[in-house]
């Protein structure tokens, strides 16, 4: 009875935790590319599903030893008629920087709400621009997005995980 029991618990607990990681979280950005010999990388995070396709959120940027955090950041998602990707758009030191990412769509949906669309995506392109003005071209990089499971999924699992732990401790007692 006890060993069902155990595997009743092990099939609730992955079936009860997958759709909690399909759904609801956040997809985690990591956009690598280079400009002038200098390589760099932005890092970010949306939900999953958007109901815009401009968003603000706080990008992490580093190029060599620069590491800057960026509050108040602006993403803007384009479909593949607008060169795909995503352009991040920032101020630092009174300039207004742009980035502009080209490739494939990364995101579902014709209307809201969108679906953020995870996997490797390669940049096929793209430009810095400063006040503006174009500074850089962007030669090759990948913008790498995963799925982010939520909070509560995480200690559902762990508290699942604790529970078949504590089962199976049992069971080796009696």
């Amino acid at each position: 009875m006890r060993k069902a029991f155990l595997i009743l618990a092990t099939v609730v607990l992955l079936g009860g935790a997958s759709p909690a990681f399909a759904d609801g979280g956040n997809v985690n950005y990591i956009a690598t590319s280079s400009t002038g010999g200098e390589s760099f990388t932005f890092t970010f995070s949306e939900p999953s599903t958007i109901t815009s396709l401009t968003t603000l959120t706080t990008v992490d940027f580093s190029a060599g030893s620069l590491n800057l955090v960026l509050p108040g950041s602006e993403v803007q998602f384009f479909d593949s008629g607008e060169s795909g990707l995503f352009n991040v758009d920032f101020t630092y030191l009174g300039f207004d920087y742009e980035v502009e990412f080209f490739g494939a769509q990364i995101y579902s949906g014709s209307g809201s709400p969108y679906t953020l669309l995870t996997g490797v995506f390669p940049v096929t392109g793209g430009e810095v621009l400063v006040d503006g003005e174009e500074i850089g071209t962007l030669w090759g990089g990948s913008v790498k997005a995963v799925a982010a499971p939520e909070p509560a999924s995480l200690a559902m699992l762990g508290v699942g995980l604790a529970a078949v732990g504590a089962l199976r401790k049992k069971i080796r007692v009696v």
